[in-house]
Formats: C-alpha cells, structure tokens, sequence
C-alpha cells in the first residue's frame, strides 16, 4: 500500500507539473531571436484543427512584415479548459504570458488583482500622440460592433479586445426540405415553426415505406446545451442574471421565459422530433442525412462536411411579436485578448500592435473568411471583400443578420461555477423527463445562493441585459 501511495504521488506531481508549467513561456525578459531586434511576445491560446491554422497563417504573415513591431511566439494549450487553469495558475505565479485568449470572468480577475493593460489607455496613447504629430487617426473603439465593445467594457473602460466571437446559427438540410414539401427558402423563424417543421420531417420519413437503421428525426442537438437554452431564454424575453432593485443579483431560471425555454425542448424530446447527442453526434446526424435541423455555432460550417446534400443556413429562432415581427436574441460566444503587465514597454507595445493588425478592416475579413468567425469591426462587414465573400455563400448572412439582436452571458466571477449547474440540470431534465418547473425551481434555488456571495458591480447593461 505503501508503494502504491508513492506511485499516486508521483504521478499527481507530473500532471500538475505537466497542467502548469510546461510549455507556458518563460517570462524572464529573452535575447531577440528569430526576430531580428524585435521583442519576442509569448501568446497563449486555444485555437486549433482549420481555425488554428489560419490563425497561425495570419501570425506567419505578421511576424514576416517589415513594420511589425515584435515576433509572435504563439504557444498552443490545447483547449479552453486547459488555458484557463494556466492563466489561473499564472496569475498566482506571477508568469503570466505577454498575450492571451480568455473568457470575460477571467478578465475581471485580472482587472481586480492588477494584472492586464487596460485598452482605452492604449487607445488614448495612441489619438494623443497623433495628435502631438499633427496626424488624425481612427479611434477603434468606433469601428468595433457595438455588443463586442460593451461585452468587453468593464465599470467604463475597455479592457479587452474582442478576438474569435461567434454566434449560433440554424443549418438545415434544403434537400430534405423540398422531399417533404418544406420551402428551402423558408427556414423556420420561430419556435412554434421549429416544432412545425420538424413535426412534418419526422411524419414524412415514418411514413414513406421506406425501412432505415436509424429514424430521420427533425431537430438535433447537443446534451446540455447550456448555449442553445440560454439563448432560448433571451429569445422568450426573459433575463439570465439581473440586479433587483434593492441591489442584489438574482437569476430569471425560474421566470415564465426559462420555463418555456426547457418545456420547448423536453417536449421536442418526448414526441420524438428531436434528438440530443453527446458532444458533436448531432453535427453527425445531420451531415450524415439522418437529422433535418440543428443548431450550432457559425464556426461549425468548417467541421461539417457535406457532400450529399444543399446547406441552409439561418438565424436562430425566436417569437412572433403581436405585429408579426420576429423577435430574436443572438448570444455572443468565444475569448477575447488581454495584453498582461509584465513590466516591459517594449513587449507592451509589440503585444498592442499585433492586436491592432490582427483585427484590423483587412485581416478582419481574412479571419472571418478562414473561420466563420464575426470580424469585430464595422468596416470588414461593410467591406467589397466581404460583400463578396456573402454574395458567393448567401448563408453567410445567418451570421451578419443576427449582429441587431446580440447580447451575452453575465460576466460575474462566480459565471463558470453557475454554468456547470446549469448544465447539470439540463442534462438531469432530460434524463429524468419529470416536470421542467420541477427543475427551474431547483435552479433558482441553487443559483440564487451563489449570487448572494457575489461582490460584482455590475449593472444591468454590464450584465448583458441592455433592455432593462
């Protein structure tokens, strides 16, 4: 036993090791190296599979140019989860990289212990010294999509860059559709027409005499999909996280809305329209022909390869407002970029210049072409490049018609904990197939206890609620 306690022991010590310190970049300042006299920017990310590559393209084509003011040593984590206990673990230790990918609550800590460059300032060292030259440059922050710049404004300053942002779209099979007497040019708009369409994909397949190994069903989807029911509760007009009037936080998880929302997909379940898969299984399904409809990020356009059949591709549903309008709420997903202090002004200014040539109008365009990402400014939307990239792939316009109804998660600190609940209960609901109420109420419960530990300032705009 005693052996065998050593051994665990052992090993515990390698994985943490293995977790925290390989491959982080070494801090200490570091001669130029392939760079010339240039300083050499370590950047953390997550990026990988097609998107990696064209963003390690981009990178290529920076470090290669004559004006580019550092080298860009781009360092791999191999995933979110992975990236966020590195910059957690470097926060503590002090080692934190030039540049890094990260989700809103982590830049909030970095915010409260001191640790990243506020944006607006360098913005505002940049107009400044402009001016001081007598040249007039662009102020960004009036180019970048307006729910992009808010998501990364903290307490009134902006203290990240919006980076590799997406949006969560339909994608239906326009094949299928004519099959079953659907109008391809017509996806479903709203929730009751998702049920309804589905409804016709599932009686037309049970009924064609023809005999499969696997049913064709309607709607497809990923297992407790936090995403697709928190966008769901937005689109019913409802709220995720508020703060009441007398100042305390609380959760709409158990408002009319969010019980829509989980009774729309328990229902769907029950009659046997739609179906939920592990990880990317419903991506299979529907490549596969066996699945009319799913939802899922813009991102997954470059996963997906289908052969057999025309895409369609549309914006998420919603509800019909009393004039026949469509109401739809879109909510924001991927990092963003914090540029970290690490007491080199050189490395500082090498870390901001990357920033503004990789989102700039031109590489902007770039990016969104190699990933589906949204470009975060206005002028790579509006530019003829763009312009021609959606008139060849009219689907594209699934992702720019939903920039009017953005919105995003909360960004308190205490968001990554309430959203494995979330999950938790999503995947209880569907397991157990009881009242959806039953869980709504549980959620609450649960959620509610945590935000009243919450110390976040946040107001409502702030908390992604920019109606309230």
């Amino acid at each position: 036993m005693k052996y065998f306690l050593y051994i665990v022991f052992i090993v515990w010590l390698l994985v943490t090791w293995q977790i925290f310190f390989v491959d982080t970049g070494n801090q200490t300042p570091k001669p130029a190296s392939a760079s010339g006299d240039k300083p050499e920017i370590v950047f953390w990310h997550a990026m990988g599979g097609p998107l990696g590559k064209v963003m390690d393209d981009l990178i290529a084509d920076y470090n290669n140019s004559p004006t580019s003011k550092c080298f860009v040593k781009a360092i791999n984590m191999g995933g979110y989860d992975t990236l966020q206990k590195k910059l957690l673990a470097s926060l503590i230790a002090n080692e934190a990289p030039d540049l890094s990918q990260n989700y809103e609550t982590l830049t909030k800590k970095f915010i409260k212990h001191d640790k990243i460059i506020c944006v607006d300032d360098l913005i505002n060292a940049d107009l400044e010294a402009a001016k001081k030259e007598g040249k007039e440059i662009e102020d960004i922050r009036k180019d970048i999509i307006p729910a992009l710049l808010r998501n990364n404004t903290f307490a009134g300053k902006l203290y990240s860059f919006p980076f590799n942002k997406s949006v969560q779209v339909l994608y239906y099979n326009k094949t299928m559709f004519k099959e079953v007497g659907l109008d391809p040019e017509q996806p479903p708009r709203t929730f009751k027409e998702l049920r309804e369409y589905s409804q016709k994909i599932v009686d037309y397949y049970k009924n064609d005499g023809k005999k499969r190994t696997l049913p064709i069903y309607g709607y497809g989807c990923a297992k407790s999909n936090n995403w697709s029911f928190l966008n769901r509760i937005k689109a019913n007009k409802g709220y995720i996280v508020k703060r009441d009037n007398d100042g305390v936080l609380k959760c709409g998880f158990n408002e009319p809305a969010a019980i829509e929302s989980l009774t729309f997909l328990q229902n769907m379940l029950k009659d046997g329209l739609a179906k939920e898969g592990q990880g990317f299984d419903h991506q299979n399904d529907f490549t596969a022909g066996n699945c009319g409809i799913i939802e899922s990020s813009v991102t997954s356009k470059k996963f997906m390869k289908i052969n057999d059949f025309e895409l369609g591709m549309a914006p998420v549903p919603g509800i019909e407002n009393g004039d026949g309008t469509i109401f739809r709420s879109t909510i924001l997903s991927g990092t963003n970029i914090c540029i970290f202090k690490n007491g080199d002004p050189k490395k500082i200014e090498g870390a901001w210049d990357f920033v503004k040539w990789f989102t700039s109008t031109e590489n902007g365009v770039k990016w969104s072409k190699g990933t589906t990402y949204m470009p975060v400014r206005k002028s790579s939307i509006d530019s003829e490049s763009m312009k021609a990239e959606i008139a060849a792939d009219p689907n594209l316009n699934a992702i720019y018609d939903s920039l009017d109804n953005l919105s995003f998660e909360p960004r308190i600190t205490a968001w990554f904990e309430i959203r494995d609940m979330i999950a938790d209960y999503l995947e209880r609901c569907t397991l157990e197939k009881k009242d959806p109420k039953i869980y709504c109420e549980q959620m609450e419960k649960d959620v509610n206890a945590i935000l009243r530990h919450v110390t976040d300032k946040d107001d409502n705009v702030e908390l992604g609620n920019e109606s309230l």
